[in-house]
């Protein structure tokens, strides 16, 4: 097929499933979605928000589940895709008005400056996905302006609501050590865009003998950085702690076991072999960086703390049959 033929075979595709879905797209003004604490959240924000995650939710999932994706079950109890993205959504955008209802007792607002930055947004927003798209999702440029305001807003509101908030965390917790790592990869080179060229085995051995060397060298000099530089290799300067998030790969627990300065023998990994050094008992900037991370877990949790107190005390009403007339069914691959 020629290009003008494809290009008026996509645009014929666009059209059929547009038209098919054109009711429900277009909202009257006055229908509402839900309510929450007496604030009205309208059908255009809930199709909105439903077909931008849509297309999102197509990115990442349609390879994996194909056409027929939106009526997938997930559970025993017939929850399709549709249903669990229509959950998130909803939540989301429950999220954005509940937290903005708080913003002045935080004495929160957007300024000028905000508001600039936040046009330019919308416009790029606009730039950025197909007119189609826009047009199902009832998308013009004031009114993502005016979405993007909420969802920042919301954002300065959440934290200001845990800005005073200082978490415990003892010093054993965000206690770390200095190591040093190399990875030889015996996988293979990749190119500019990510193209993998394995190596051959007569490369794979080479590169085993260099791992072998580069691990006596370091010994032996107690420098696993300075060796690894001489052989053009990359080292990595990192931490490491008592515990660490999920399960601990096999450089990290040889680490572990290591006195400081020493280095451990090649380790095999299906990456290549990695060489680990023991580099010092403390390390200062490791340690604070995650003070500073466990600390934003904290106030996260702090956050969700709050959020959930109000969300509890709130009157929230739903209008199933507005909300019903936004189906999710037909996946719109065509304007991936």
């Amino acid at each position: 097929m020629r290009p003008v033929q494809k290009r008026i075979a996509s645009l014929l595709v666009i059209c059929i499933i547009l038209t098919a879905c054109q009711k429900n797209t277009e909202s009257n003004p006055k229908e509402v979605a839900f309510t929450v604490n007496g604030e009205e959240i309208g059908l255009r924000e809930w199709n909105f928000y439903i077909r931008m995650n849509q297309m999102q939710w197509e990115k990442g999932y349609l390879e994996t589940y194909g056409d027929k994706m939106w009526s997938e079950e997930l559970d025993e109890e017939g929850t399709t895709l549709a249903d669990r993205l229509k959950e998130e959504v909803f939540d989301t955008i429950l999220q954005i008005h509940l937290t903005n209802q708080h913003a002045e007792e935080y004495q929160i607002a957007l300024d000028e400056e905000d508001r600039e930055e936040l046009h330019t947004r919308a416009a790029d927003f606009m730039k950025g996905y197909h007119q189609a798209l826009l047009d199902y999702a009832q998308a013009d440029e004031a009114f993502v302006y005016e979405k993007l305001c909420e969802r920042e807003l919301s954002r300065l509101t959440a934290e200001a609501a845990v800005q005073d908030f200082v978490p415990e965390i003892s010093e054993e917790e965000v206690h770390r050590e200095g190591i040093c790592y190399v990875l030889i990869s015996t996988t293979g080179l990749r190119d500019s865009e990510g193209n993998l060229t394995p190596f051959s085995e007569e490369e794979v051995e080479a590169r085993t003998l260099l791992a072998q060397e580069v691990c006596e060298e370091a010994k032996a000099k107690g420098d696993l950085e300075t060796v690894a530089e001489e052989k053009e290799l990359t080292p990595i300067l990192s931490s490491m702690g008592e515990a660490e998030d999920g399960q601990e790969p096999l450089m990290l627990e040889a680490a572990k076991a290591l006195a400081v300065g020493e280095v451990s023998e090649p380790i095999w990994t299906e990456e290549g072999w990695f060489i680990v050094q023991h580099t010092s008992d403390y390390d200062e900037e490791g340690t604070s960086y995650f003070r500073e991370y466990l600390s934003d877990i904290a106030r996260e949790e702090e956050y969700t703390r709050i959020y959930e107190t109000w969300k509890t005390k709130a009157k929230i009403v739903e209008n199933t049959e507005i909300m019903e007339k936004v189906e999710v069914e037909i996946v719109l691959k065509e304007l991936l």
